[in-house]
């Protein structure tokens, strides 16, 4: 949750979206992780995005690579993912 795999910051958001788009749509709600745990995905991500708004309840990316540093265009991106998150798809 904290990058893209293999991009670093560059299309986080985006990324943020089709991985919550893939798995509401695939159904589970537990990511297995190392040593036999589970990941509560769905909080992980919730969590991740209330803890990058901006204080204008926008959300932004510091690296601009394909536009992620347009407030409009980042912000539609992580209201989706949370409307998602929210319905349970």
């Amino acid at each position: 949750m904290d990058e893209n795999p293999g991009m670093g910051q560059q299309g986080l958001y985006y990324y943020l979206l089709l991985m919550t788009k893939a798995l509401a749509i695939y159904g589970v709600d537990q990511l297995p992780v190392n040593g036999g745990q589970t990941l509560d995905w769905r909080r992980q991500v919730a969590m991740k995005l209330m803890n990058l708004q901006k204080a204008d309840g926008s959300w932004a990316n510091e690296n601009a690579r394909w536009w992620e540093h347009d407030p409009s265009l980042v912000t539609s991106y992580s209201l989706i993912s949370l409307e998602i998150l929210y319905r349970g798809l």
